[in-house]
């Protein structure tokens, strides 16, 4: 199945039809907004290939079948050959064929639990990149299963991704009655409700992480006597707690929740690229808690960002270039980019690349971040230093100082809820 990205008119042709579907429950099925909506599917809808159009009708049909479902479709015991399409279904989506999952849920329709197939539905719509139509079906199973909490956290996460203001909205609420909600739902509504915070370092800023911290420690305290059933909610409290009390300035606290969740989580590459970024410069640990986090293939481009700064001002030019290259493709701002193509250059350089190729590197930092003053400075450097070609001489670069890197990168601390 193709994602959302893959095919806007899909998406636009998914969004119509699920909007109609809300106002067919609401009992709007034949309004002027329902013919408006029709009319504007026609566009889309007429440029889609004939799988993709095969792929709407069934969706319409899905959406359909939560709204009014057929009295003929009472549920049914379980058979052998319903649970070996149940297993394959599950099969096709891990291997990314989600038509064939959906197919085959269809097929069985009468076999599974309301609840679990709408479930079971909306992990496949995620999956597909269609977080609005996966957020009704998430949330068709929680109406189904009021007690099961997973379904309300992948809701909320769904919602998040889809429709934020109202996720925001939702988060606000299961806070102010945090004990009313399973540890697992208050995580995610609090992570959700963080997200959407200004990230100002304000008094205002500070307050709202502050407010948000007893509420977890009491959400952990829940968690762990819930053992294993809330595993999840733990680590994930954990985590915000560690971001919390980094976000009002507390780090010690922050690095003693970042290592509690290291204790409990050893393969978090987030927790060690928190923990080794908060303590960088301050102790030589933190170098392998960014090792460790790269290792693990940790998806932002942070802790590579401080590791080769390491491999910069301690002279370790090949593993500063690998470095850098490894990451310029990661999530991360424009200015983190420019920071690591100008130390490229600088290891490039220093490992006696073309003047060309070194070149390049500083016209690609400066590209990214034309303010940055380091990459300027540097670059001048470079070209004074080839008019002179010094014999026996290196060029005498200007670094970061690692208090200053640590400082501007924790200026972007929201990477940790990113992640």
């Amino acid at each position: 199945m193709n994602t959302m990205a893959d095919n806007p008119k899909f998406a636009a042709v998914a969004k119509g039809l699920l909007a109609l579907h809300q106002l067919f429950q609401c009992g709007r099925g034949d309004s002027d907004a329902a013919d408006a909506i029709r009319d504007a599917l026609d566009a889309p809808s007429a440029a889609l290939g004939p799988l993709e159009n095969e792929r709407a009708r069934w969706l319409s049909e899905d959406l359909y079948s939560i709204s009014e479902p057929d009295d003929a479709g009472a549920l049914q015991a379980m058979t052998p050959e319903a649970q070996q399409q149940l297993i394959e279904s599950l099969e096709a989506r891990k291997v990314g064929e989600l038509d064939r999952a959906l197919d085959l849920l269809r097929a069985i329709r009468k076999y599974v639990s309301p609840p679990l197939l709408s479930y079971q539905r909306g992990a496949i719509w995620m999956q597909a990149g269609v977080p609005e139509v996966a957020a009704e079906f998430f949330n068709h199973a929680r109406s189904l299963d009021p007690k099961n909490a997973n379904y309300h956290a992948l809701y909320l996460d769904a919602l998040e991704k889809s429709d934020p203001v109202h996720a925001a909205g939702l988060a606000d609420e299961i806070l102010k009655q945090a004990r009313k909600y399973s540890p697992v739902v208050v995580a995610q509504a609090a992570e959700i409700w963080l997200k959407a915070r200004p990230a100002t370092p304000d008094v205002q800023g500070t307050q709202n992480y502050a407010r948000m911290i007893p509420i977890l420690v009491n959400n952990l305290d829940r968690a762990e006597k819930d053992q294993p059933i809330a595993r999840a909610a733990l680590q994930a409290t954990i985590g915000l707690l560690g971001f919390c009390y980094q976000s009002v300035g507390n780090v010690g606290e922050a690095v003693r929740w970042y290592t509690r969740g290291i204790q409990t989580d050893p393969g978090n590459a987030v927790w060690l690229a928190a923990r080794g970024i908060l303590q960088y410069g301050v102790t030589p640990y933190a170098i392998n808690d960014l090792k460790r986090a790269v290792a693990l293939k940790v998806p932002l481009i942070w802790p590579y960002l401080f590791l080769a700064h390491h491999y910069l001002t301690s002279k370790q030019f090949d593993l500063c270039r690998h470095t850098c290259e490894a990451a310029i493709e990661l999530r991360g701002s424009d200015a983190a980019k420019s920071q690591l193509e100008e130390w490229r250059a600088i290891a490039q350089a220093e490992l006696g690349f073309p003047p060309e190729a070194v070149r390049t590197a500083f016209e690609s930092a400066l590209q990214f971040d034309p303010s940055d003053e380091f990459a300027q400075r540097n670059q001048i450097i470079f070209e004074a230093f080839l008019a002179k070609s010094p014999a026996g001489r290196r060029p005498e670069w200007e670094f970061r100082s690692e208090a200053s890197l640590r400082q501007s990168v924790l200026a972007e601390r929201r990477f940790l809820l990113a992640a």
